[in-house]
């Protein structure tokens, strides 16, 4: 197993994204919502997605998408802005979306992951996303913060969903540590 989950992103935009996140993450595992300025990310503004999660017992009830990157939404089709993930997909995609949501809501970790993008009446690319769990209150995740990514061909090693232990995040969090 790796020690780092930072060694495990396999895009510069998605380590710098994870960077930002671990310099502002709390004890409980979580970024706060107020720690997060978009004003301090402008090369990847275009790359970030922030959902707002409606959660019962760690499990997401409703994922609606506040903010949509300019490059998603070129890679889309369309701006899905306000928007829950139920209006935009269904069956193995929309299973898969509340999976990945599911872990980084009820284990308050970032989740990797890397795939086929797949849309309809679009060209299918690979795809790298990051999600981060953040919380406006401090107690529970309620929003997640992903950065996504489009490469034209599959460069990585097949289809992936890893969400970090928390050995690997102590690690990183240690070797980011001045001194």
């Amino acid at each position: 197993m790796s020690t780092s989950f930072r060694g495990r992103i396999a895009h510069p935009t998605l380590q710098s994204l994870y960077d930002y996140w671990l310099a502002r993450r709390s004890d409980r595992g979580f970024m706060r919502r107020a720690d997060f300025d978009p004003l301090d990310l402008p090369r990847l503004l275009k790359h970030l997605i922030l959902s707002d999660v409606g959660v019962a017992e760690g499990r997401p009830l409703a994922i609606r998408y506040r903010v949509v990157g300019t490059e998603i939404v070129t890679a889309h089709g369309s701006d899905y802005t306000g928007k829950t993930v139920e209006e935009l997909t269904s069956g193995a995609t929309l299973d898969y979306t509340r999976a990945l949501y599911a872990i980084v809501i009820a284990r308050a970790v970032p989740v990797y992951s890397e795939g086929r993008f797949r849309w309809a009446q679009k060209e299918h690319r690979w795809t790298k996303r990051l999600h981060l769990p953040l919380s406006r209150g401090g107690r529970v995740v309620d929003t997640v913060l992903a950065a996504q990514v489009f490469e034209p061909e599959h460069t990585g090693n097949g289809e992936m969903l890893v969400a970090a232990e928390e050995a690997e995040l102590a690690a990183d969090r240690a070797s980011a540590a001045p001194g």
